[in-house]
């Protein structure tokens, strides 16, 4: 029966990915029978109203959820890998906190973590086009370049609430500040150091951006290079204070330094699934931008070559989680490759290879590329949508209201203690891997705190496996441990389908 599901979705797609062709090809054949540029508005506004139609009823993503839940427990006063287990840096949970003072216990939570992260990419789309005139100038097509930017949004799922959003911000405007180190001006490596520091504050992936300020004072190597240099250390050290402060303030520093850097250092793995259509326009946009340093020796073109590069070989690199890693990894990248992008002629880029037909087909396949993921990412079958997850986080959280649960992501009530420190499924994945991981689950002593906490829901299967039995077999409690707790279900809980899932809820609360 799946394998019958599967080859009917693949079908969907490829007659989806033929109409479109079909469509694009018939629409850009005048303008180019006429060898005139076709306007790509029609696709930016269908772009931009799949991404809202998509950011209204994707289903909620666990990274969304964990960051969210995260941001509440610090609200609540509880401290990053002390009172609740982690493997990212906080910086993004101090900075929302302070919304669940207003929002207190509501589902409300996740419409707004969405609009919230829909103003950020707004921002991000800001300054990345700033860089594309910068280093175009005249020669960049705005169309082109909010073309590529929307046909990502998906695929890079900037509408989810992530520390990798504030990361691209920053980083953009490191790359910003390094198009000007160039110049007279000495501040500007100062600034880029502060940028790549608050960056780095929120999320560590795109690590070799930190040499492209170092590079672009290198690239015109004179008597200021040193105290550039100077300055854009300075600028690392002060932009890196505030989350120095907080972790010391804490005592965490060595928990920090951990579970977010030695721990998922061992969890990186070679992982790369690059998009064709806007990788081959990011490609054709570094080899213009090659060209024009050859010619020019445009130091702002060979800054931005470096810039790609730089993050080409660091998005090579993703997480090993059972299954291949999410767009998000490339979202840095992603906006590069649209700032490129907005140098290419789409309308002429073929013209001297194909034929009219040819070339009408050929836009018509590409203009399908981009906007065929986006279009299967919101009339796909079989998948849970954004209102109906909230319905099920709406309903345990009303469940939960003054107590604990142990509930496992992405289906979890947010604003609610957890009566273990057990509440994410990377804990359960990555337990039989990581000594640590295991240690975090086993030492809180599952049996104990479920028993003398009496949680108000307590998930009863996971991934349609029963997840007592789930613990058993991974070791995490033992063979009497399974034996009391499922005793202890059987008299004091009543088992609730919510959702897609079974929940064990406490009897006196139904």
């Amino acid at each position: 029966m799946f394998d019958l599901c599967l080859r009917l979705d693949t079908l969907l797609n490829l007659l989806i990915f033929l109409f479109l062709s079909l469509a694009g090809a018939f629409w850009v054949y005048p303008s180019i029978k006429k060898n005139s540029p076709f306007k790509l508005t029609p696709i930016i506004v269908i772009s931009a109203l799949i991404l809202v139609l998509w950011g209204n009823i994707a289903k909620v993503d666990i990274d969304e959820i964990e960051h969210l839940h995260s941001a509440w427990m610090v609200y609540s006063g509880m401290v990053p890998f002390q009172d609740f287990w982690q493997h990212h840096s906080p910086l993004l949970w101090v900075i929302f906190a302070p919304v669940y003072a207003v929002l207190k216990s509501s589902v409300l939570i996740l419409d707004i973590s969405r609009i919230f992260s829909a103003l950020v990419f707004a921002l991000i789309s800001f300054i990345g086009w700033q860089i594309a005139r910068k280093v175009w100038q005249k020669q960049a097509n705005l169309s082109v370049y909010l073309f590529i930017i929307l046909g990502s949004g998906i695929l890079g799922q900037f509408l989810f609430l992530r520390p990798d959003l504030f990361m691209i911000v920053f980083l953009l405007l490191c790359v910003f500040f390094s198009l000007e180190i160039p110049g007279e001006k000495i501040s500007a490596a100062f600034f880029a150091g502060i940028s790549f520091a608050f960056a780095a504050s929120f999320i560590f992936k795109q690590y070799l951006l930190f040499f492209l300020p170092i590079i672009a004072i290198l690239i015109q190597k004179n008597h200021k290079s040193m105290i550039k240099i100077s300055l854009f250390f300075l600028g690392l050290i002060y932009g890196s204070l505030h989350m120095l402060f907080y972790l010391v303030r804490h005592n965490i520093v060595r928990d920090f330094i951990y579970w977010v850097f030695s721990y998922n250092l061992q969890r990186i793995r070679l992982s790369v699934d690059l998009p064709l259509a806007i990788t081959s326009l990011g490609i054709w946009g570094v080899y213009q931008l090659w060209r024009r340093y050859s010619k020019t020796k445009d130091p702002q073109a060979l800054i931005l070559f470096i810039a790609f590069c730089l993050s080409t070989l660091s998005s090579l690199t993703g997480v090993n989680i059972g299954r291949s890693s999410g767009g998000y990894f490339l979202g840095f990248w992603l906006v590069l490759c649209a700032i490129l992008a907005s140098s290419v002629n789409l309308s002429g880029l073929a013209q001297k290879f194909l034929s009219l037909r040819q070339r009408a087909a050929a836009a018509g396949a590409f203009l399908s590329l981009i906007l065929l993921p986006n279009i299967i990412s919101v009339v796909g079958p079989g998948k849970t949508y954004f209102s109906d997850d909230k319905k099920v986080i709406s309903q345990l959280i009303k469940y939960c209201s003054g107590g604990t649960c142990l509930v496992m992501l992405p289906y979890h009530p947010i604003s609610v203690h957890d009566a273990t420190r057990f509440y994410s499924q990377w804990q359960l994945y990555y337990a039989d891997e990581f000594s640590r991981v295991r240690g975090e689950i086993v030492n809180n002593d599952i049996y104990k705190q479920v028993s003398s906490l009496r949680p108000a829901v307590v998930l009863c299967s996971l991934r349609r496996y029963d997840f007592l039995l789930e613990l058993f077999q991974k070791k995490l409690i033992s063979k009497e441990d399974y034996k009391q707790l499922a005793s202890f279900f059987e008299v004091n809980y009543t088992v609730k389908r919510i959702g897609k899932n079974r929940y064990y809820i406490r009897n006196d609360l139904l």
